[in-house]
């Protein structure tokens, strides 16, 4: 989730090419670690030419991150959350409750993410693509 948090308005190659930098800057993608940056962290990660620097998007990876803590804090996991507590088997209910609930979540972010994770399928993610017809 948070590679596309990075990528929005930005070319998917850019963000690969800088994925080792990134998992570098946000310990391994640790969500504890990830949770606990603050304000002095920011204000490093902006300077860190590895990564894309958008404050905004560095916010919103950490207060995702917490988030995350937040949902797997009460129900027992992310992915007791994701899979059996998120409401809802079509792309419009699952994206609005992802878009709810984290920051940098677009429509377009969650339909990726919700066809990555297989919680709708590929035809129903297409039906809502941006241009299709719906």
């Amino acid at each position: 989730m948070s590679l596309q948090v990075f990528q929005a308005g930005l070319t998917w190659k850019m963000i690969l090419d800088k994925r080792d930098a990134f998992r570098n800057a946000f310990a391994g993608w640790k969500i504890d670690a990830v949770a606990a940056l603050g304000p002095d962290d920011v204000e490093r990660l902006r300077q860190d030419g590895g990564i894309v620097r958008n404050r905004l998007k560095i916010e919103g990876v950490i207060e995702n991150a917490r988030r995350v803590q937040a949902i797997r804090d009460e129900h027992g996991g992310f992915c007791d959350w994701f899979y059996d507590g998120l409401e809802g088997y079509e792309y419009p209910s699952l994206a609005r409750e992802l878009r709810r609930t984290f920051k940098f979540m677009g429509p377009e972010i969650a339909r990726m993410w919700l066809m990555a994770s297989g919680r709708i399928t590929r035809e129903e993610g297409d039906k809502y693509r941006p241009g299709a017809a719906n």
